[in-house]
């Protein structure tokens, strides 16, 4: 087999050479890969944190071929009735974002459809994207109408050519997991325009350190974001967050609403970003 992983030297938001090693858990095997007895066992990889003294983002300082890790994936969102019962009220949420009699909803890794579901529910047009085949078949199957690929600028200027700009774009923990992540993130620009609404869901990365949370660092999980490393990522391309929920996925989640006008913060937003700078997580402790 082919070597399947590489190290990087730069930050993968800012392209800084200045990263420090904050965490090194030797090498370890990528996380769902099962094997049976007498099969040959998974590659051991290196898995470690970085930390960005540019822009502050904390990142893997390895990147495994996201055909491996995703191509053929195994968690599927139904089977969660956390994630199940949470999809009512993110729907609820998001729909409130949105002044759109007829809202288009596109979502981004969106799995077997849980979350489309309930927006389908609610008399919207939904589409969804992933790169899982099995999964997307599975969606499809329910009356999710999903593309089996990975979301690109391309892919999202397709979309807005044959169909319509989003009224609604969601990125649901799928951000964090993103190699190719400036093109997602320009999909994402393209995909809402300059009247729709962005949303990124991602795990908050401050419970690592006040609730020790280390099984979250597997290799699947590129970057690590705090509120301020989530915007400096949209800010570079042009996208301004102005709103935050709480989410109880991933055992603690931010979800952070964006366009690409700058809108004035809610005041929910401007106090999470206050805690968040008292807290001092953006920074490399000596």
């Amino acid at each position: 087999m082919n070597q399947i992983w590489e190290s990087i030297s730069n930050c993968r938001i800012c392209d800084s050479t200045q990263l420090s090693e904050i965490l090194d858990l030797g090498e370890q095997p990528p996380a769902n890969s099962l094997y049976s007895s007498g099969e040959k066992p998974p590659p051991r990889i290196p898995l470690r944190t970085l930390f960005c003294n540019q822009c502050c983002c904390v990142q893997l300082g390895e990147s495994v071929n996201p055909e491996y890790l995703f191509g053929k994936y195994l968690w599927v969102t139904g089977t969660s009735r956390t994630a199940s019962e949470y999809s009512q009220v993110f729907a609820k949420r998001a729909l409130k974002k949105t002044e759109s009699a007829n809202p288009f909803v596109v979502e981004v890794a969106s799995n077997d459809g849980t979350f489309l579901k309930e927006f389908q529910t609610r008399n919207c047009e939904v589409l969804g994207i992933d790169p899982a085949q099995n999964i997307a078949k599975v969606a499809n199957s329910n009356g999710i109408p999903t593309q089996a690929e990975f979301f690109t600028i391309d892919v999202a200027k397709k979309i807005t050519n044959t169909r319509r700009v989003a009224d609604i774009a969601i990125a649901r923990n799928v951000i964090p997991h993103v190699k190719e992540i400036h093109s997602v993130i320009e999909g994402l620009r393209a995909l809402i325009g300059e009247t729709g609404v962005g949303i990124i869901e991602f795990h908050d990365s401050s419970l690592l350190l006040k609730e020790l949370q280390y099984d979250y660092i597997y290799h699947e999980h590129l970057f690590y974001f705090t509120l301020q490393s989530i915007q400096n990522l949209l800010n570079k391309h042009n996208l301004f967050a102005f709103d935050v929920d709480r989410s109880p996925i991933s055992g603690g989640s931010w979800v952070i609403y964006f366009s690409s006008s700058a809108r004035e913060k809610s005041e929910h937003l401007v106090t999470a970003e206050a805690t968040e700078k008292k807290q001092e997580i953006n920074q490399l402790e000596n």
